[in-house]
């Protein structure tokens, strides 16, 4: 049976908008007191800025968990697709950027990225319905971005430097601790690249050295648990046919099966466990949705 915890959920997101707004990290009144650093970071690059400030974003029923088992999951990408047709280049604000990310509902043209995540969150959850969406959070390494000025509106080979993915990093780090996920779910090679990763920054962040569990084919991605959660490095899913033929089989499937065989995720009656999701939360997210421009306008 679900059940879910949205006087947590509101917390944990009253939390997050007071780090937001300490920070300085809202685009709308972005204040971050690395980004002269980072900029400077950017010298001797054609490049100027898609844009700056950047939060996660928490759907409404973020705390959900079956028969017990607590199933708060929160994905990583390197940084936000660019949203040419907002004004900031991205969401003006972290309430925004939930509304965004909960609105992937309703938007009718999703990108890969979006697509794959709810192929994600739907194989997790074993649901075959697109309001799981309102029940995860997503947020990035990366706070700003950086493009070649010839083409500025790209939303490939962002450019990044060391001292940005360091910076950041501490951000992500405090988004954690207050949302406190069960399962992480890093995307894309950045989480893997170099001595100093994801992986080996955490580590050092909450001083311990995790366990490895398993590792994909070629040994680039794994599935690691430390104290706190586990975390599964994966392929992206911007390609999204060959994700869907080769990578997820590879490196996303067999690590949620293997979560679940060891009881870490629980055994869900997939013949019953939409129907029961949807009666818990389908009228609230519509409602919600009702007053939401579509995620089609800011992407263009």
């Amino acid at each position: 049976m679900w059940e879910i915890d949205i006087a947590a959920t509101q917390d944990r997101k009253a939390k997050l908008n007071e780090l937001y707004n300490k920070e300085g990290l809202n685009a709308e009144r972005f204040d971050c007191k690395f980004y002269s650093e980072c900029l400077s970071s950017q010298k001797g690059k054609c490049v100027g800025k898609q844009y700056a400030g950047g939060t996660a974003a928490i759907s409404p029923f973020y705390d959900i968990s079956y028969n017990g088992i607590p199933m708060r999951t929160l994905i990583v990408g390197k940084e936000t697709g660019y949203m040419k047709n907002e004004k900031y280049g991205t969401s003006p604000n972290f309430y925004e950027n939930c509304n965004n990310v909960l609105n992937c509902i309703n938007w009718k043209h999703k990108n890969n990225h979006i697509k794959g995540t709810l192929m994600i969150l739907q194989y997790l959850f074993q649901v075959n319905t697109e309001y799981i969406y309102s029940s995860y959070a997503l947020s990035n390494s990366l706070r700003c971005a950086f493009q070649d000025l010839a083409k500025i509106e790209n939303l490939s080979s962002v450019s990044d430097t060391k001292i940005m993915r360091d910076n950041c990093i501490k951000y992500l780090f405090e988004e954690i601790d207050i949302l406190e996920p069960d399962l992480i779910i890093c995307q894309g090679e950045w989480s893997i690249r170099g001595k100093n990763n994801f992986i080996e920054k955490m580590s050092k962040s909450y001083e311990e050295k995790p366990v490895c569990l398993r590792k994909n084919t070629n040994g680039k991605y794994g599935l690691f648990k430390f104290n706190r959660c586990y975390v599964l490095t994966c392929h992206h899913p911007a390609i999204l046919g060959n994700w869907i033929k080769n990578l997820a089989p590879d490196s996303v499937w067999p690590a949620i099966d293997y979560l679940r065989e060891e009881g870490v995720l629980p055994q869900i009656d997939r013949a019953t466990s939409t129907k029961e999701y949807e009666m818990l939360v389908k009228d609230k997210v519509n409602e919600m949705l009702s007053s939401m421009q579509s995620n089609d306008r800011l992407r263009g």
